[in-house]
């Protein structure tokens, strides 16, 4: 109980102590005055900067892509896009003409004048 209510004083600082603080409190005076010259030279290099293309990522994915692959690979890839754009365009007549058909038989019924 005794020693709670003693309190102690605290020891003077030293010359090296005072002049940590002193460096520091001009450290944070400093950023304090160089901060709003810092935000304008960032705004300004912001508005200065043209912004990347759109197609920018597709870009350097399509470089990795072709970089990583052999020429087999490419002529097989190649191949395998034209067999589905091949398949898509005949999935695409049949839909027409199957449209066409039903369209003529019911012209041909009377149902549609």
């Amino acid at each position: 109980m005794f020693f709670r209510k003693m309190k102690r004083e605290p020891a003077p600082a030293t010359p090296d102590e005072l002049s940590e603080i002193d460096l520091e409190i001009q450290k944070y005076e400093s950023l304090i005055e160089d901060a709003p010259r810092k935000l304008l030279e960032q705004r300004e290099r912001e508005r200065n900067t043209i912004p990347p293309p759109d197609d920018f990522a597709e870009r350097r994915r399509e470089r990795r892509f072709y970089a990583e692959l052999s020429k087999g690979q490419i002529i097989n890839e190649k191949r395998y896009h034209t067999r589905n754009t091949i398949l898509f365009v005949l999935l695409a007549a049949a839909t027409v003409s199957v449209c066409w058909w039903i369209y003529s038989s019911l012209v041909r019924y009377g149902i549609i004048s």
